[in-house]
């Protein structure tokens, strides 16, 4: 049974023909799967998944490339085209990092910065009924 190629938006026949594309075979390999064991079945999705894979990988490569070169052409990083932060090595944080003030000061001196759960030392505490308040550090 033959089907009568299908007819292509102006746009898309455009793009199918500046990017050459493998010629299809003329007749397709007719598979009967319901001729293939389990065991076989399964080897087939295999290679058929690792093929797959192993396209788009070439795919994404290719991508990445017309990207780059695009970019450049119009004097762009990839990270300005796109609007990511710049790479130099550091991640851009909105706020400090590194030991924070002490902000509540235990009974027997110890201190928390309020960050995070509530330290050992204040969970008996405030399980007796004290509250965060009560051990806040007046300034």
């Amino acid at each position: 049974m033959s089907k009568a190629p299908q007819r292509l938006p102006k746009n898309e026949d455009a793009q199918q023909q500046s990017t050459p594309q493998p010629k299809p075979k003329k007749e397709a390999a007719q598979f009967d799967l319901a001729s293939y064991s389990f065991d076989a079945l399964l080897g087939l999705k295999k290679e058929i998944d690792a093929e797959v894979e192993a396209r788009k990988t070439k795919e994404i490569e290719v991508l990445r490339a017309k990207v780059t070169q695009s970019a450049q052409t119009l004097g762009l990083s990839v990270h300005e085209l796109f609007g990511l932060p710049a790479q130099n090595g550091k991640r851009v944080t909105r706020h400090p990092r590194g030991t924070q003030p002490a902000k509540y000061r235990g009974p027997g001196g110890e201190e928390w910065s309020g960050r995070g759960p509530a330290p050992r030392w204040m969970k008996p505490l405030l399980a007796k009924g004290k509250t965060k308040e009560d051990f806040l550090i007046r300034q």
